[in-house]
This record gives C-alpha cells, sequence and structure tokens, in this order.
C-alpha cells in the first residue's frame, strides 16, 4: 500500500522539484506513484521540469482583423498551427532565433548536400589511395595535403553551422526563460 502523501511531504516534494529533481525520483523518496508528483506539479503550477518545454497554457481573445492577420502569418511562415505561429512570434520577440519554415528547409538541404559531397570526396579518396597501394596513380604529397584541406573544411562548415544554430537558438531560449531581451 502507498505511502500517505501529507502536506508537509507535497511542500518538501513541490521544493524538490523547484531544485529540478525528476517527477521520477521524488515519487521514489516518497513512496508514491509518479502521476501524483505529476498532479502536484500540475497543482503547484510548477510547469515541465525541463525549462524548455512547452508546458503552459494561456488563453487571449484577438479581434477578427487581428485573428486574420494571424492566419496569414501562419501561411505566409509555413506554419503548422495557431499555437506553433504564437509561440515563433514569442520567442522572435525575446530574440529567439526563428526561421521561417522554408529557410529552414533550404538550410537543411544545404547541409545534406555539404554531408552528400563529404562522402563523395571520402570515396574518391578512398579509391585514389588503394589504387596507389595497388601500384597504380601516384598521389603527391600536394594531392594528400589538397584533400586533407578540402575534406577538413567540408567538416569545419557543417560543425560551424550546427554549433553557430545551436548557440543563437540556447541563447533565445535563456533569455525566453529569464524573460529578458536580447
Amino acid at each position: 500500500m502507498p505511502k500517505s502523501f501529507k502536506t508537509k511531504d507535497k511542500i518538501a516534494a513541490s521544493n524538490m522539484l523547484l531544485e529540478g529533481e525528476t517527477p521520477k525520483l521524488v515519487a521514489a523518496k516518497f513512496g508514491v506513484h509518479i502521476s501524483t508528483i505529476y498532479a502536484l506539479r500540475k497543482d503547484r503550477g510548477h510547469g515541465h521540469t525541463k525549462p524548455d518545454r512547452a508546458s503552459h497554457n494561456i488563453t487571449f481573445r484577438l479581434s477578427d482583423v487581428e485573428l486574420r492577420a494571424l492566419d496569414v502569418f501562419i501561411v505566409d511562415a509555413g506554419l503548422p498551427s495557431r499555437t506553433a505561429a504564437l509561440r515563433s512570434l514569442v520567442r522572435s520577440a525575446t530574440g529567439f532565433l526563428e526561421l521561417r519554415r522554408d529557410e529552414l528547409l533550404d538550410l537543411t538541404e544545404a547541409r545534406r548536400e555539404l554531408r552528400a559531397q563529404g562522402r563523395n570526396l571520402n570515396q574518391l579518396t578512398y579509391a585514389m589511395n588503394r589504387s596507389a597501394l595497388r601500384g597504380g596513380a601516384k598521389l603527391s604529397p600536394e594531392d594528400k595535403q589538397f584533400l586533407a584541406t578540402v575534406r577538413h573544411t567540408f567538416t569545419v562548415v557543417d560543425r560551424l553551422i550546427s554549433v553557430g544554430f545551436s548557440e543563437v537558438r540556447q541563447q533565445g531560449r535563456n533569455a525566453l526563460h529569464a524573460g529578458e531581451h536580447l
């Protein structure tokens, strides 16, 4: 039979959640089912344990003109829903990097193409090295250096794109959760 979950236990569990403990760990500590901890978290308005996770609902009213403008924005930005559009607007207002859907798809395609070219380069290098080992074409030190430089450049460009977007998005998340403007 589960242990009784008294008011003092609820306060302690709530404090643990606020300190960043997982609901699973809190439930285990107090000997209650994890759903009890999720209900406590909801009742106390703590939101999600992961700070960048959407967990709060808001309700507000728009005029007909504002609603039509929002719907136009959704179509123009290629967003899937009103919720996604409103989250995008809030993020943009706090400095969170928001790309239009078509821009994000273009960037994704560019990274995919970059990686494909990198694979092609690896295959060419492998074939040339294999041929050289069999006594065929000989690679000069300059050729080897050129291939190594090109390969390294592909890797660096891909990493820079990935890290750059991650850093900008994280700055926006931090600003969003701290209520600051960038």
